[in-house]
Protein backbone atom coordinates (compact mmCIF):
# COMPACT_ATOMS: atom_id res chain seq x y z
CA UNK A 1 0.00 0.00 0.00
CA UNK A 2 1.29 3.73 -0.95
CA UNK A 3 2.39 5.88 1.84
CA UNK A 4 0.42 8.95 2.94
CA UNK A 5 1.95 11.89 1.74
CA UNK A 6 2.67 12.94 5.02
CA UNK A 7 4.58 9.95 5.96
CA UNK A 8 6.69 9.74 2.18
CA UNK A 9 7.64 12.85 3.11
CA UNK A 10 9.22 12.26 7.09
CA UNK A 11 10.33 9.14 5.40
CA UNK A 12 12.30 10.70 2.74
CA UNK A 13 13.41 13.23 4.79
CA UNK A 14 14.84 10.83 7.01
CA UNK A 15 16.79 9.15 4.46
CA UNK A 16 18.38 11.96 3.44
CA UNK A 17 19.33 13.20 6.88
CA UNK A 18 20.37 9.62 7.50
CA UNK A 19 22.85 9.79 4.73
CA UNK A 20 24.16 13.02 5.74
CA UNK A 21 24.44 11.78 9.23
CA UNK A 22 25.69 8.70 10.03
CA UNK A 23 25.05 8.66 13.68
CA UNK A 24 22.78 11.10 15.16
CA UNK A 25 19.96 11.09 12.33
CA UNK A 26 20.49 7.21 12.38
CA UNK A 27 18.59 6.70 14.68
CA UNK A 28 15.43 8.59 13.09
CA UNK A 29 15.60 6.53 10.02
CA UNK A 30 15.72 3.43 12.19
CA UNK A 31 11.89 4.83 13.68
CA UNK A 32 10.83 5.47 10.55
CA UNK A 33 11.90 1.70 9.09
CA UNK A 34 14.24 4.02 6.37
CA UNK A 35 16.56 1.72 7.58
CA UNK A 36 17.22 -1.70 9.44
CA UNK A 37 16.90 -1.75 12.68
CA UNK A 38 21.20 -1.89 13.50
CA UNK A 39 22.64 1.37 14.54
CA UNK A 40 25.61 1.16 12.80
CA UNK A 41 28.85 3.66 12.64
CA UNK A 42 31.10 4.43 9.26
CA UNK A 43 34.90 4.38 9.33
CA UNK A 44 36.75 6.75 8.10
CA UNK A 45 38.65 5.93 4.54
CA UNK A 46 40.77 7.07 2.24
CA UNK A 47 40.61 7.53 -1.22
CA UNK A 48 42.69 8.19 -4.61
CA UNK A 49 44.12 11.63 -4.24
CA UNK A 50 42.57 14.65 -6.08
CA UNK A 51 42.91 14.59 -10.09
CA UNK A 52 42.37 17.61 -12.68
CA UNK A 53 39.64 19.82 -11.52
CA UNK A 54 37.47 18.57 -14.17
CA UNK A 55 36.37 15.42 -12.12
CA UNK A 56 39.04 14.93 -9.26
CA UNK A 57 36.25 13.85 -6.34
CA UNK A 58 38.79 12.69 -3.06
CA UNK A 59 36.44 11.64 -0.71
CA UNK A 60 36.39 10.15 3.01
CA UNK A 61 33.39 8.33 5.21
CA UNK A 62 32.43 10.14 7.77
CA UNK A 63 32.87 9.42 11.50
CA UNK A 64 30.48 9.98 14.74
CA UNK A 65 32.34 13.01 16.11
CA UNK A 66 31.53 14.47 12.19
CA UNK A 67 27.91 14.92 12.84
CA UNK A 68 25.81 17.89 12.86
CA UNK A 69 23.43 18.98 15.64
CA UNK A 70 19.67 17.76 15.11
CA UNK A 71 17.90 20.08 12.88
CA UNK A 72 15.48 22.16 14.01
CA UNK A 73 11.58 21.46 14.01
CA UNK A 74 10.51 22.64 9.87
CA UNK A 75 9.49 25.84 9.24
CA UNK A 76 6.25 27.06 7.42
CA UNK A 77 6.07 25.47 3.37
CA UNK A 78 8.56 27.11 0.99
CA UNK A 79 6.86 29.41 -1.13
CA UNK A 80 8.18 27.98 -4.68
CA UNK A 81 7.72 31.53 -6.27
CA UNK A 82 9.65 32.48 -3.69
CA UNK A 83 12.22 29.80 -4.00
CA UNK A 84 12.18 29.91 -8.04
CA UNK A 85 12.97 33.72 -7.80
CA UNK A 86 16.07 33.51 -5.43
CA UNK A 87 17.72 31.03 -7.63
CA UNK A 88 17.05 32.71 -10.83
CA UNK A 89 19.03 35.43 -9.10
CA UNK A 90 21.91 33.32 -9.38
CA UNK A 91 21.75 34.10 -13.40
CA UNK A 92 22.90 38.19 -12.46
CA UNK A 93 26.36 37.00 -11.16
CA UNK A 94 29.15 37.82 -13.67
CA UNK A 95 30.51 34.28 -14.43
CA UNK A 96 27.11 33.43 -15.05
CA UNK A 97 25.70 36.02 -17.04
CA UNK A 98 22.43 34.81 -17.57
CA UNK A 99 23.48 30.74 -18.29
CA UNK A 100 22.04 29.36 -15.73
CA UNK A 101 19.16 26.10 -15.67
CA UNK A 102 17.63 24.01 -12.84
CA UNK A 103 14.88 22.10 -11.67
CA UNK A 104 14.10 21.63 -8.06
CA UNK A 105 11.23 18.54 -7.99
CA UNK A 106 9.57 17.81 -4.51
CA UNK A 107 10.33 14.14 -3.25
CA UNK A 108 7.37 13.34 -2.05
CA UNK A 109 4.57 14.48 -4.24
CA UNK A 110 6.45 14.78 -7.18
CA UNK A 111 5.72 18.68 -7.91
CA UNK A 112 8.30 20.85 -9.73
CA UNK A 113 9.40 23.59 -6.96
CA UNK A 114 11.83 25.90 -9.08
CA UNK A 115 13.35 25.69 -12.88
CA UNK A 116 14.78 27.69 -15.04
CA UNK A 117 15.41 26.31 -18.85
CA UNK A 118 15.18 23.34 -17.47
CA UNK A 119 14.44 21.20 -20.56
CA UNK A 120 17.49 22.93 -22.07
CA UNK A 121 20.26 20.07 -23.49
CA UNK A 122 22.87 20.85 -21.25
CA UNK A 123 26.44 19.10 -21.01
CA UNK A 124 26.06 16.91 -17.61
CA UNK A 125 29.51 16.03 -17.30
CA UNK A 126 30.31 14.07 -14.38
CA UNK A 127 26.76 14.12 -12.90
CA UNK A 128 26.51 11.50 -15.85
CA UNK A 129 27.06 8.96 -13.29
CA UNK A 130 23.87 9.07 -11.25
CA UNK A 131 22.15 8.09 -14.01
CA UNK A 132 24.85 5.56 -15.11
CA UNK A 133 24.34 4.09 -11.50
CA UNK A 134 20.62 4.18 -11.32
CA UNK A 135 20.47 2.18 -14.80
CA UNK A 136 22.89 -0.49 -13.40
CA UNK A 137 21.16 -0.73 -10.08
CA UNK A 138 17.38 -1.09 -12.09
CA UNK A 139 19.01 -4.08 -14.04
CA UNK A 140 21.17 -5.74 -11.02
CA UNK A 141 20.35 -6.83 -7.48
CA UNK A 142 23.94 -4.99 -6.42
CA UNK A 143 24.57 -8.64 -4.12
CA UNK A 144 26.36 -9.80 -7.95
CA UNK A 145 30.11 -10.30 -8.17
CA UNK A 146 32.26 -10.11 -11.27
CA UNK A 147 34.44 -13.61 -11.35
CA UNK A 148 37.69 -14.07 -13.17
CA UNK A 149 38.39 -17.70 -13.92
CA UNK A 150 41.87 -19.46 -14.52
CA UNK A 151 40.67 -23.01 -16.42
CA UNK A 152 43.75 -25.58 -16.75
CA UNK A 153 43.74 -28.56 -19.08
CA UNK A 154 46.78 -30.15 -21.27
CA UNK A 155 49.25 -27.73 -20.13
CA UNK A 156 47.18 -24.75 -21.04
CA UNK A 157 46.45 -22.22 -18.54
CA UNK A 158 43.49 -19.77 -20.23
CA UNK A 159 42.99 -16.95 -18.29
CA UNK A 160 38.90 -15.81 -18.20
CA UNK A 161 38.39 -12.23 -17.63
CA UNK A 162 34.37 -11.48 -16.31
CA UNK A 163 34.58 -7.64 -16.60
CA UNK A 164 36.34 -7.31 -12.86
CA UNK A 165 38.99 -4.30 -13.91
CA UNK A 166 39.08 -3.60 -9.78
CA UNK A 167 41.30 -6.59 -9.69
CA UNK A 168 44.16 -5.76 -7.04
CA UNK A 169 47.72 -7.27 -7.13
CA UNK A 170 46.93 -9.56 -4.12
CA UNK A 171 44.16 -11.21 -5.93
CA UNK A 172 45.68 -11.96 -8.99
CA UNK A 173 48.89 -13.62 -7.20
CA UNK A 174 46.05 -15.66 -4.91
CA UNK A 175 44.73 -16.93 -8.63
CA UNK A 176 48.40 -17.25 -9.49
CA UNK A 177 49.69 -19.97 -6.59
CA UNK A 178 45.91 -21.41 -6.66
CA UNK A 179 46.13 -22.05 -10.71
CA UNK A 180 49.55 -23.54 -9.67
CA UNK A 181 48.40 -25.66 -7.55
CA UNK A 182 45.64 -26.83 -10.09
CA UNK A 183 48.36 -27.48 -12.53
CA UNK A 184 50.60 -29.27 -10.70
CA UNK A 185 48.04 -31.54 -9.74
CA UNK A 186 47.10 -32.55 -12.88
CA UNK A 187 51.02 -33.84 -13.68
CA UNK A 188 51.05 -32.48 -17.03
CA UNK A 189 54.89 -33.27 -17.55
CA UNK A 190 57.71 -35.25 -15.84
CA UNK A 191 59.72 -32.62 -13.43
CA UNK A 192 58.91 -29.22 -13.70
CA UNK A 193 55.15 -28.08 -15.18
CA UNK A 194 55.00 -26.14 -18.12
CA UNK A 195 52.18 -24.53 -19.17
CA UNK A 196 51.64 -21.73 -22.48
CA UNK A 197 48.69 -19.01 -21.16
CA UNK A 198 45.99 -18.32 -23.10
CA UNK A 199 43.63 -14.77 -22.50
CA UNK A 200 39.65 -15.04 -23.32
CA UNK A 201 38.72 -11.50 -23.00
CA UNK A 202 35.14 -12.04 -24.77
CA UNK A 203 33.01 -11.24 -21.88
CA UNK A 204 33.19 -7.57 -22.82
CA UNK A 205 34.07 -5.90 -26.34
CA UNK A 206 34.42 -2.85 -24.62
CA UNK A 207 37.42 -0.45 -25.96
CA UNK A 208 38.36 2.91 -26.65
CA UNK A 209 35.24 5.44 -27.19
CA UNK A 210 35.70 7.47 -29.22
CA UNK A 211 33.32 10.67 -28.01
CA UNK A 212 35.27 10.96 -25.14
CA UNK A 213 38.09 12.83 -27.23
CA UNK A 214 41.04 14.67 -25.35
CA UNK A 215 39.20 13.31 -22.13
CA UNK A 216 40.33 9.97 -22.93
CA UNK A 217 42.98 7.42 -22.20
CA UNK A 218 45.99 9.49 -23.20
CA UNK A 219 45.48 12.26 -20.77
CA UNK A 220 44.91 10.17 -17.83
CA UNK A 221 41.46 10.23 -17.25
CA UNK A 222 40.25 6.60 -17.80
CA UNK A 223 41.25 2.93 -18.97
CA UNK A 224 39.57 1.37 -22.15
CA UNK A 225 37.07 -0.98 -20.54
CA UNK A 226 38.20 -4.85 -20.49
CA UNK A 227 36.85 -8.17 -19.29
CA UNK A 228 39.53 -7.67 -17.02
CA UNK A 229 42.11 -5.25 -15.64
CA UNK A 230 44.69 -4.52 -12.71
CA UNK A 231 43.90 -1.86 -10.43
CA UNK A 232 41.72 -0.22 -12.83
CA UNK A 233 44.29 0.18 -15.50
CA UNK A 234 45.94 2.30 -13.22
CA UNK A 235 49.66 2.37 -14.40
CA UNK A 236 51.13 4.20 -11.13
CA UNK A 237 48.44 3.73 -9.10
CA UNK A 238 47.08 7.54 -9.07
CA UNK A 239 43.70 7.82 -10.05
CA UNK A 240 44.51 10.82 -13.35
CA UNK A 241 47.96 9.30 -13.66
CA UNK A 242 48.53 6.99 -17.32
CA UNK A 243 46.38 4.50 -18.02
CA UNK A 244 47.01 1.10 -19.50
CA UNK A 245 45.84 1.04 -23.43
CA UNK A 246 45.59 -2.72 -23.14
CA UNK A 247 44.00 -3.47 -19.45
CA UNK A 248 43.24 -7.36 -20.27
CA UNK A 249 46.33 -7.73 -21.73
CA UNK A 250 48.37 -6.07 -19.41
CA UNK A 251 46.62 -8.25 -16.42
CA UNK A 252 47.16 -11.45 -18.57
CA UNK A 253 50.93 -10.89 -18.57
CA UNK A 254 51.73 -10.18 -15.26
CA UNK A 255 49.55 -13.17 -14.30
CA UNK A 256 51.88 -15.22 -15.97
CA UNK A 257 54.64 -13.44 -14.17
CA UNK A 258 53.11 -14.97 -11.08
CA UNK A 259 52.65 -18.10 -12.51
CA UNK A 260 56.11 -18.03 -12.80
CA UNK A 261 56.78 -17.04 -9.56
CA UNK A 262 54.65 -19.77 -8.27
CA UNK A 263 56.50 -22.18 -9.79
CA UNK A 264 55.17 -23.06 -13.12
CA UNK A 265 57.41 -22.59 -16.59
CA UNK A 266 55.27 -20.72 -18.69
CA UNK A 267 56.49 -21.33 -21.93
CA UNK A 268 55.97 -19.06 -25.59
CA UNK A 269 53.76 -15.50 -25.95
CA UNK A 270 50.27 -15.22 -24.44
CA UNK A 271 47.54 -15.64 -27.03
CA UNK A 272 44.07 -15.05 -27.61
CA UNK A 273 41.63 -18.13 -27.38
CA UNK A 274 38.65 -19.51 -25.31
CA UNK A 275 39.21 -22.07 -22.77
CA UNK A 276 38.05 -25.68 -23.25
CA UNK A 277 34.74 -26.92 -22.05
CA UNK A 278 34.29 -28.25 -18.44
CA UNK A 279 38.33 -27.54 -18.36
CA UNK A 280 38.97 -27.56 -14.49
CA UNK A 281 39.41 -24.17 -12.98
CA UNK A 282 39.79 -22.00 -9.90
CA UNK A 283 38.40 -18.40 -9.60
CA UNK A 284 38.11 -14.88 -7.40
CA UNK A 285 35.68 -12.76 -7.52
CA UNK A 286 35.39 -8.95 -6.74
CA UNK A 287 33.11 -6.90 -4.36
CA UNK A 288 29.54 -6.61 -4.91
CA UNK A 289 28.39 -4.46 -7.72
CA UNK A 290 26.84 -2.11 -5.13
CA UNK A 291 29.99 -1.53 -4.03
CA UNK A 292 31.56 -0.93 -7.34
CA UNK A 293 28.70 1.60 -7.60
CA UNK A 294 29.81 3.32 -4.23
CA UNK A 295 32.95 3.25 -5.16
CA UNK A 296 32.29 4.41 -8.75
CA UNK A 297 30.68 8.05 -6.84
CA UNK A 298 32.35 8.70 -4.39
CA UNK A 299 35.54 9.26 -6.66
CA UNK A 300 33.75 9.71 -9.52
CA UNK A 301 36.05 6.63 -11.13
CA UNK A 302 35.23 7.08 -14.72
CA UNK A 303 36.67 3.60 -15.51
CA UNK A 304 34.17 1.47 -13.45
CA UNK A 305 31.70 4.40 -15.00
CA UNK A 306 32.30 2.80 -18.12
CA UNK A 307 32.40 -0.58 -16.52
CA UNK A 308 29.29 0.05 -15.16
CA UNK A 309 27.62 1.30 -18.38
CA UNK A 310 29.07 -1.89 -20.00
CA UNK A 311 27.19 -4.56 -17.80
CA UNK A 312 24.02 -2.27 -18.31
CA UNK A 313 24.33 -3.54 -22.33
CA UNK A 314 25.18 -7.00 -21.41
CA UNK A 315 22.54 -7.26 -18.65
CA UNK A 316 19.80 -6.26 -21.53
CA UNK A 317 21.28 -8.22 -24.24
CA UNK A 318 22.77 -5.24 -26.14
CA UNK A 319 25.96 -5.35 -27.74
CA UNK A 320 28.85 -4.47 -25.23
CA UNK A 321 30.26 -1.83 -27.26
CA UNK A 322 31.08 1.77 -26.14
CA UNK A 323 28.63 3.40 -28.14
CA UNK A 324 26.27 0.16 -27.26
CA UNK A 325 26.87 0.65 -23.34
CA UNK A 326 26.28 4.45 -24.11
CA UNK A 327 22.86 3.20 -25.57
CA UNK A 328 22.29 0.85 -23.27
CA UNK A 329 22.39 3.74 -20.35
CA UNK A 330 20.13 5.71 -22.37
CA UNK A 331 17.53 3.17 -23.00
CA UNK A 332 17.15 2.40 -19.63
CA UNK A 333 16.83 5.87 -18.10
CA UNK A 334 14.22 6.36 -20.73
CA UNK A 335 12.21 3.26 -19.34
CA UNK A 336 12.64 5.07 -15.91
CA UNK A 337 11.85 8.44 -17.28
CA UNK A 338 8.62 6.95 -18.50
CA UNK A 339 7.49 5.41 -15.48
CA UNK A 340 7.72 8.47 -13.42
CA UNK A 341 5.53 10.22 -15.94
CA UNK A 342 8.21 12.48 -17.39
CA UNK A 343 7.40 14.20 -20.31
CA UNK A 344 8.48 13.32 -23.17
CA UNK A 345 9.48 16.55 -24.20
CA UNK A 346 12.18 16.49 -21.60
CA UNK A 347 13.33 12.79 -22.76
CA UNK A 348 13.72 14.66 -26.85
CA UNK A 349 16.81 16.31 -25.26
CA UNK A 350 18.25 13.33 -23.87
CA UNK A 351 21.49 12.20 -25.72
CA UNK A 352 24.17 10.05 -23.76
CA UNK A 353 27.57 8.91 -25.65
CA UNK A 354 29.01 7.35 -22.83
CA UNK A 355 28.60 6.35 -19.10
CA UNK A 356 30.83 8.52 -17.54
CA UNK A 357 30.51 11.38 -18.52
CA UNK A 358 33.70 12.56 -20.26
CA UNK A 359 32.07 13.20 -23.85
CA UNK A 360 31.04 16.80 -24.63
CA UNK A 361 28.48 15.34 -26.80
CA UNK A 362 26.15 14.41 -23.93
CA UNK A 363 23.17 16.15 -23.38
CA UNK A 364 20.71 16.29 -20.33
CA UNK A 365 17.46 18.24 -19.50
CA UNK A 366 18.03 19.50 -15.95
CA UNK A 367 14.59 18.19 -15.55
CA UNK A 368 15.36 14.58 -16.59
CA UNK A 369 18.09 15.06 -13.49
CA UNK A 370 15.64 16.69 -10.37
CA UNK A 371 12.99 14.18 -11.76
CA UNK A 372 14.85 10.90 -11.34
CA UNK A 373 17.05 12.16 -7.75
CA UNK A 374 13.43 13.11 -6.23
CA UNK A 375 12.10 9.79 -7.36
CA UNK A 376 15.35 8.05 -5.76
CA UNK A 377 14.72 9.94 -2.62
CA UNK A 378 10.88 9.02 -2.47
CA UNK A 379 11.05 5.74 -0.86
CA UNK A 380 9.16 3.75 -3.46
CA UNK A 381 12.37 2.40 -5.37
CA UNK A 382 14.66 1.20 -2.57
CA UNK A 383 16.82 -0.94 -5.02
CA UNK A 384 18.04 2.98 -6.11
CA UNK A 385 18.03 4.63 -2.64
CA UNK A 386 21.81 3.91 -2.55
CA UNK A 387 22.55 6.21 -4.60
CA UNK A 388 21.18 8.89 -1.65
CA UNK A 389 24.34 7.29 0.42
CA UNK A 390 27.37 7.44 -2.01
CA UNK A 391 27.57 11.26 -3.04
CA UNK A 392 29.12 14.01 -1.27
CA UNK A 393 27.90 16.27 1.13
CA UNK A 394 28.51 19.87 1.20
CA UNK A 395 31.13 21.08 3.41
CA UNK A 396 31.67 17.51 4.84
CA UNK A 397 33.34 15.42 2.22
CA UNK A 398 33.97 14.21 -1.01
CA UNK A 399 34.40 17.40 -3.78
CA UNK A 400 31.69 19.13 -1.52
CA UNK A 401 33.76 19.25 1.42
CA UNK A 402 35.73 22.43 0.57
CA UNK A 403 32.95 23.97 -1.14
CA UNK A 404 29.71 25.76 0.44
CA UNK A 405 32.03 28.41 2.80
CA UNK A 406 32.04 31.28 1.55
CA UNK A 407 29.47 34.34 2.68
CA UNK A 408 26.15 33.21 1.76
CA UNK A 409 26.56 29.63 1.34
CA UNK A 410 27.52 28.38 4.57
CA UNK A 411 24.41 27.73 5.90
CA UNK A 412 23.63 24.72 3.49
CA UNK A 413 27.00 22.84 4.74
CA UNK A 414 25.50 19.32 5.93
CA UNK A 415 21.96 19.79 4.42
CA UNK A 416 22.85 19.50 0.23
CA UNK A 417 23.97 16.33 -1.16
CA UNK A 418 25.05 16.08 -4.91
CA UNK A 419 27.58 14.78 -7.22
CA UNK A 420 29.58 17.33 -8.97
CA UNK A 421 30.66 17.52 -12.45
CA UNK A 422 32.71 20.50 -14.55
CA UNK A 423 33.78 19.63 -18.38
CA UNK A 424 34.32 22.18 -21.25
CA UNK A 425 32.52 25.30 -19.69
CA UNK A 426 30.16 23.28 -17.78
CA UNK A 427 29.67 23.22 -14.23
CA UNK A 428 27.05 20.80 -12.77
CA UNK A 429 25.90 20.37 -9.59
CA UNK A 430 22.97 16.96 -9.13
CA UNK A 431 21.31 15.40 -5.94
CA UNK A 432 19.38 15.85 -2.96
CA UNK A 433 18.49 18.32 -0.30
CA UNK A 434 16.17 19.08 2.29
CA UNK A 435 14.01 22.23 2.23
CA UNK A 436 13.50 24.57 5.52
CA UNK A 437 9.68 23.09 5.33
CA UNK A 438 11.06 19.45 5.73
CA UNK A 439 10.75 18.21 2.52
CA UNK A 440 13.28 16.77 0.39
CA UNK A 441 13.76 17.52 -3.25
CA UNK A 442 15.56 16.12 -5.97
CA UNK A 443 17.46 18.79 -8.00
CA UNK A 444 20.24 20.15 -10.96
CA UNK A 445 21.94 23.40 -11.24
CA UNK A 446 24.10 24.16 -14.55
CA UNK A 447 26.17 27.12 -15.26
CA UNK A 448 27.43 26.89 -18.78
CA UNK A 449 29.10 28.50 -21.28
CA UNK A 450 31.81 30.41 -19.07
CA UNK A 451 35.47 30.72 -20.29
CA UNK A 452 37.50 27.45 -18.42
CA UNK A 453 39.67 30.06 -16.42
CA UNK A 454 36.28 31.46 -14.74
CA UNK A 455 35.62 27.65 -13.34
CA UNK A 456 36.23 28.20 -9.99
CA UNK A 457 33.72 31.01 -9.96
CA UNK A 458 31.48 28.89 -11.74
CA UNK A 459 31.46 26.42 -9.30
CA UNK A 460 31.04 28.91 -6.77
CA UNK A 461 28.27 30.21 -8.69
CA UNK A 462 26.81 26.94 -8.70
CA UNK A 463 27.13 26.40 -4.32
CA UNK A 464 25.40 29.75 -4.53
CA UNK A 465 22.23 28.87 -6.55
CA UNK A 466 21.74 25.22 -4.61
CA UNK A 467 22.15 27.25 -1.56
CA UNK A 468 19.24 28.74 -1.81
CA UNK A 469 16.96 25.97 -1.81
CA UNK A 470 18.01 25.51 2.02
CA UNK A 471 18.19 29.29 3.39
CA UNK A 472 15.81 29.94 6.18
CA UNK A 473 15.62 33.64 5.39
Amino acid sequence: MALRASERIWRTTAIVMCAAVPTSFYVLGDLTDAFPGVLTVATVEEGPASGPGAVAEDWERLTAGDQLPPIDRPGPPVDPADLQERMAAGAQLPVVDGRLAFSVVDAGTGEVLAEREADAALVPASTLKLLTAAAVLRQYAGDEVLTTRAAVQDGVVTLIGGGDMTLSEEELRSLATRTAELATSQGAVQGAVQVSVVLDDSYLVGGTNEAWGNNGTAGGWVTPTASLALDGGWLDGEQYGPKSTDPAGDAARRFAELLTGAGLAVTGEISEGKAPEGAPSVEIHSEPLAEIVRHTLLISDNTTAELLAHLVALSRGEETTPAGAAAAVEAEIRELAAEIGVPETDLAALELHDGSGLSRQNRVPPSLFSAVLAEVASGEVPRLEQILFDVPIAGLSGTLAERFSAVGTEDASGLVRGKTGYLGGAATLAGVAVLPDGRTVGYSIVVHGFDGADADAARAAVDHVAAEMVQVD
